[in-house]
């Protein structure tokens, strides 16, 4: 899969690229949902994209460290 006939092939690596950012974007809203949402009243985009949000001083932060930690690891 990573190599057919043509080894250089820029089409297949920008491919690969999206579906891993994908894979990354889909599993960290679905352990923000589960971990964050079950704590918050309105899920936002904040979570995922600005940094406040990852705090050691509240919960909510640590379950927002620990949705992006388990997500790399998938990733």
């Amino acid at each position: 899969m990573f190599y057919g006939a043509v080894v250089w092939d820029p089409w297949l690596i920008v491919a690969q690229i999206v579906c891993l950012q994908c894979l990354y974007y889909i599993t960290l809203g679905l352990l923000l949902s589960i971990l964050v949402g079950t704590r918050v009243s309105r899920m936002s985009l904040v979570y995922f994209f600005d940094y406040v949000a990852i705090t050691t001083s509240t919960v909510t932060g640590w379950c927002v460290i620990a949705s992006f930690m388990l997500s790399s690891v998938t990733g």
